[in-house]
């Protein structure tokens, strides 16, 4: 992949796929607060819904179909918000149309998926990020700084929870099986996020389980256990039917640090509270708008024609996430080794683009 050297004087122009909440109320305000962006074009499968939410949000550019404004060549990257078993093939089609991308997480629910979807931005030569929006906020640089200093030793074990109620709801992408819903594709993936980027390697193997509701076939709530080398630990766990909580702690050898608003502080600061045996201290980071300093992070990666630390672009992630559906699924005491699995979780084709009435493209996304 070379250097973008057309980024190097203007801002990066983005095209919207899809209405979803998270665009309209997170993501766009975001790219307004950058320094390094601008929405270009919004698309919707409903070209009055589209005109209609672009007029509002002062959107020059509107569009009846995501092909129109993939075919737009004035749209520099494109951001995909979609139900999650459309990410890979528009992630796909908008490459092979020269777009970066910055795809909602997870990328997939199957390493197949992603895998496909790397190599679908590496042929075209665009940028591939999964929009783990929490890693730009600088509460976990801080966070990083700590445990690089030493402040709690060697951090020895991860605990990190996603949990909200939602309510039944046939209608809720979360909720629908043939979109890929559950609380591990919506939220869970949040806490599998946080214990990689803390120990800063994959898993050995891992082993889950999940409460798997009868009326919608998705898992309501998960919880797992993944084993990093040197016998490091997380336990991560997420919930549609439990109180809101979204944190994550780290354990080290001589004391702990626990991050309390850890993805979505808004306007808020971020909280990390440190414990060194007696001794607590509590230091706020913020606040951020995280979504704005994504985007600014994705042009550079841009300009510098890779994909610049600490994101990534999800192969890694999404092996983690079908070994723990694997391990859920087969119920057994035995760990699953990450990237050993061979298509083990259905997927639909991901060149195909005919994806029926059940489809939406205004999912609400965390």
């Amino acid at each position: 992949m070379t250097v973008d050297n057309t980024m190097t004087e203007r801002r990066l122009r983005w095209g919207i796929l899809g209405t979803a909440r998270i665009a309209r109320n997170l993501f766009i305000p975001g790219v307004r607060a950058s320094t390094q962006g601008q929405v270009m074009a919004m698309a919707s499968r409903d070209a009055a819904r589209a005109r209609a939410l672009a007029g509002e949000a002062g959107i020059q550019r509107a569009y009846g179909s995501y092909d129109e404004l993939l075919n737009d060549p004035d749209v520099d990257a494109v951001y995909i918000p979609l139900p999650n078993s459309l990410h890979a093939p528009w992630t796909i089609k908008a490459a092979q149309a020269g777009k970066h991308i910055l795809c909602e997480k997870p990328l997939a629910r199957a390493a197949h998926g992603a895998q496909t979807m790397a190599d679908a931005a590496d042929t075209a030569g665009v940028i591939l990020m999964e929009a783990f929006m929490w890693r730009h906020h600088p509460q976990h640089a801080r966070v990083r700084a700590l445990i690089d200093a030493g402040d709690i030793g060697e951090p020895r074990m991860v605990r990190s929870s996603f949990t909200y109620l939602i309510s039944p709801d046939p209608t809720n992408v979360r909720l629908q099986a043939v979109l890929e819903g559950g609380s591990l594709m919506d939220v869970g993936c949040y806490p599998v996020n946080v214990a990689r980027w803390v120990f800063g390697v994959e898993p050995t193997d891992v082993v889950g389980r999940q409460v798997v509701d009868p009326t919608y076939g998705v898992e309501t709530t998960f919880s797992g256990i993944l084993r990093f080398p040197g016998d490091r630990l997380a336990l991560v766990d997420s919930s549609f039917a439990q109180a809101h909580q979204a944190e994550y702690e780290i354990v080290g050898t001589e004391g702990r640090i626990v991050v309390d608003r850890a993805f979505r502080p808004d306007a808020q600061p971020g909280r990390i509270t440190i414990w060194r045996g007696s001794d607590q201290r509590v230091e706020e980071v913020g606040p951020a708008n995280q979504f704005a300093l994504e985007v600014d992070h994705f042009a550079a990666s841009v300009r510098a024609g890779r994909l610049l630390p600490p994101a990534e672009n999800g192969v890694a992630q999404t092996r983690v996430i079908e070994a723990l559906y694997l391990s859920a699924s087969a119920a057994t005491n035995e760990p699953v080794p990450p990237g050993t699995v061979q298509r083990s979780v259905e997927m639909r084709d991901v060149g195909s683009a005919d994806f029926g009435q059940t489809q939406r493209d205004d999912a609400a996304q965390c």
